[in-house]
């Protein structure tokens, strides 16, 4: 029987949640009571309760207080927290410190009330298991997740090369911990998030750190709820590597866990995920160097595969290899090349969009490795960007190759590659449809003042002008500025204040009113506009036609 302590000051809810349930249903029992997490710390020193439920709001000492002291103290007890609405976002919190779960007084049910204790008895049991693998109890558990992390971060980066120097530094930790008993069929899991990037897009490293150390947060926390003592690290600065105790767990567990993951991600950073599960590990040594090459295979079957995010090793048939063992050395597009060229000479957009169709349909037909995808994409970028080497326009617009092969590299599935693919073929005919054409930038310039002076009421941006026009910001940027030696972001003021000085001279608006009817973001924003322009402010320029009336 699990130990259950209850800890709320409202002596009500405290006889409501103990006759809620039976508790025995759940293998459970109420060994004591509380009404404020100062009185349930003695308790917790006097039971030892395998689970805790508190409220959050308590006297004396709150529920985030008392299970931050639990967790400090060494105590390895479940908690579930009892919150009202307002107080999610400590509810949030509660959960960052390891909490099983979190339940709203006024939307509980005993349905969920026992749905969260399920939860928590299972979280027990697996903590049960891994405190009989491990005997020496003078340490704390952190210790041995930390010790775990730095070696099994030491033996992926080593790939398995084990020198006598390596085994030397970590034999006795190991020993100590009984890390061997206690990974003894482990299991690798590979989280690789990616988001779909646009063409040019550039992200730099400090965004791409913050991103993989806060997913890294949320599977600890995640991991530490479902599964004790599992181990994460951020892997070659691209996804997130977990190494789970092995428990005997099914197939089934581990794919539910699996789309569990992909629905948390999904819904913190709106991305896709992979989740690749090796087999079992038969030791922490060696084992690790082949759950790591399980985990290399498996990127490569879903590359071809991405309907399905969640991958174990057993899911690879051997056709798949079969196949990937028979391709072509070579992937040649050199006859495609042929076909660009004519059509850029032509200035053809609907030639220009075939020869990207075609090549990705050449993708699909022949499914040749990643390496050659990514290979085959770079040369028609290459090849454009020699093509335009002498006019200035379209190569200030280019992005750096760097930035371009980073994206293509970073590419995880072949429905990536194509929809990049298919997007620079889009962006190469609409860019070529303006290339070497003064006429046709006099009309892009042209339509792009007649869209800020039937629109100078919204807030205008070159990305959504550019986009109503059907060209890029950055082609928009470059011919705007080349044929009239100004920026568009000016043109598109001044027309403002031309506006604004018509109703200043009406007298009949109030200084925020005019500055929302003209689309600025604030009335003193529109004010330093107006006086960057004028010379002087809105004020001063309404007080001045009113003198001259």
């Amino acid at each position: 029987m699990y130990q259950v302590l209850l800890v709320d000051d409202e002596p009500l809810i405290l006889t409501g949640i103990q006759s809620m349930i039976n508790w025995e249903d759940y293998d459970c029992v109420i060994a004591d009571k509380a009404s404020n997490g100062k009185q349930a710390l003695e308790k917790m020193e006097k039971n030892m309760p395998d689970i805790v439920i508190t409220d959050i709001k308590m006297p004396v000492m709150t529920g985030i207080e008392f299970m931050q002291e639990c967790r400090d103290r060494g105590y390895d007890t479940v908690f579930i927290l009892l919150t009202n609405l307002e107080e999610f976002s400590l509810a949030k919190s509660a959960l960052s410190l390891g909490a099983a779960d979190y339940l709203v007084k006024m939307e509980m049910t005993q349905e969920m009330m026992g749905s969260s204790l399920k939860r928590a008895t299972e979280l027990c049991n697996q903590k049960r298991i891994l405190t009989d693998k491990i005997s020496h109890r003078e340490f704390h558990p952190k210790d041995v997740k930390q010790t775990a992390t730095g070696f099994f971060r030491d033996v992926l980066e080593k790939a398995g090369n084990i020198s006598d120097e390596f085994r030397k530094k970590w034999e006795e930790p190991i020993e100590k911990m009984e890390l061997e008993r206690l990974y003894e069929n482990g299991i690798l899991m590979w989280i690789r998030p990616y988001k779909e990037r646009d063409i040019f897009e550039n992200v730099s490293e400090e965004d791409r750190k913050e991103m993989l150390d806060y997913a890294q947060s949320l599977m600890e926390q995640f991991m530490n709820r479902i599964h004790s003592g599992c181990c994460t690290l951020v892997w070659k600065r691209m996804g997130i590597l977990a190494i789970l105790p092995g428990q005997n767990r099914t197939e089934k567990y581990y794919r539910e866990t699996g789309r569990k993951i992909c629905n948390i991600l999904e819904d913190y950073f709106g991305c896709q995920t992979l989740v690749a599960i090796s087999a079992p590990m038969e030791d922490i040594w060696g084992g690790s160097k082949r759950a790591l090459s399980q985990i290399k295979k498996i990127q490569e079957f879903y590359y071809y595969h991405s309907d399905v995010p969640v991958v174990l090793t057993g899911d690879m048939d051997e056709h798949f290899w079969e196949e990937r063992h028979a391709r072509h050395d070579t992937f040649d597009i050199s006859f495609l090349k042929k076909d660009l060229r004519q059509a850029l000479v032509q200035q053809d957009k609907e030639k220009v969009n075939s020869v990207f169709e075609e090549l990705s349909a050449l993708f699909t037909e022949f499914h040749p490795a990643r390496e050659q995808v990514v290979n085959a994409c770079a040369n028609l970028y290459y090849f454009f960007l020699s093509y335009v080497e002498e006019d200035a326009l379209i190569k200030e617009e280019m992005p750096y190759p760097s930035v371009v092969m980073e994206i293509l590299l970073e590419c995880f599935t072949l429905e990536a590659h194509t929809c990049w693919l298919l997007k620079f073929g889009s962006w190469v005919g609409n860019t070529m449809e303006n290339f070497h054409s003064g006429s046709k930038t006099d009309k892009i310039v042209e339509a792009a003042k007649e869209y800020v002076r039937e629109n100078y009421g919204e807030k205008l941006t070159l990305a959504a002008i550019a986009s109503k026009i059907g060209i890029s910001q950055g082609y928009l940027s470059s011919v705007f500025k080349k044929q009239t030696g100004g920026n568009l972001n000016d043109y598109i003021n001044q027309i403002k204040i031309e506006k604004a000085k018509e109703l200043l001279e009406k007298h009949e608006y109030m200084m925020y009113e005019i500055s929302d009817m003209l689309g600025f973001e604030n009335p003193y924003y529109f004010s330093k506009v107006f006086k960057k322009l004028t010379g002087i402010t809105p004020s001063e320029y309404e007080m001045h036609k009113a003198a001259q009336n």
